[in-house]
């Protein structure tokens, strides 16, 4: 028997041998069709199975049903399979520190993909990483430094576009700069405040 998958569909025929005409040895082959099945199906129909010999429902095991089956099993190991996932978040994750060399990124930016990590479970239930530090007051400095980097090269590689030629004081990004502003030297609660009060900057005379 011939069995012709096309597409998720696959064709029987049996082959046999026509003889031009009685008592010629010539003659031509041809096929005779005899049903379909589902490329992933993992059983003989009822009306194709009375059509099949038992070799050709071995046959059709062995090149239909078996293989669908085991494709199946893979596919659901896959969905279940937390490996390959991380393995692509990895691959992801080194061509983001490329990328960042030039276009560095916000920390906030990592938080949800470090709680992610955090949360997955290994095999000897230890974290997936070693607990971080609190951050200190200067930490919390170096980040804002690093976070005001990284949003003038944000404002020169366009992703707040032009202001308008006209009521640029009204726009959310003069807004985020007056409140920046502000934070950073402004009024009794800013960052410049703070650090005179610490003494690690001069208060303004007059």
């Amino acid at each position: 028997m011939k069995i012709n998958i096309r597409g998720r569909r696959a064709y029987l025929y049996r082959r046999r041998w026509v003889p031009v005409g009685p008592g010629v040895p010539h003659g031509y082959p041809t096929e005779d069709y005899v049903g379909v099945i589902h490329a992933d199906a993992e059983c003989i129909p009822p009306q194709l199975l009375q059509l099949l010999s038992e070799a050709e429902q071995e046959q059709l095991r062995d090149k239909v049903l078996r293989p669908a089956a085991q494709a199946r099993t893979a596919q659901e190991r896959r969905a279940l399979d937390p490996q390959w996932r991380i393995a692509d978040a990895t691959r992801l994750l080194s061509e983001a520190v490329q990328l960042s060399q030039e276009r560095r990124v916000l920390r906030s930016t990592l938080a949800p993909a470090l709680q992610a990590l955090d949360a997955i479970r290994l095999v000897d239930g230890a974290p997936s990483r070693p607990a971080q530090p609190t951050p200190t007051a200067a930490d919390r400095m170096a980040e804002a430094l690093a976070a005001v980097k990284a949003a003038a090269a944000a404002v020169r590689d366009g992703a707040y576009g032009h202001a308008p030629a006209e009521g640029a004081r009204s726009t959310r990004t003069y807004r985020l700069w007056s409140e920046l502003t502000e934070a950073l030297d402004g009024g009794r609660q800013s960052l410049l405040r703070a650090l005179q009060e610490k003494g690690f900057v001069k208060a303004r005379k007059g």
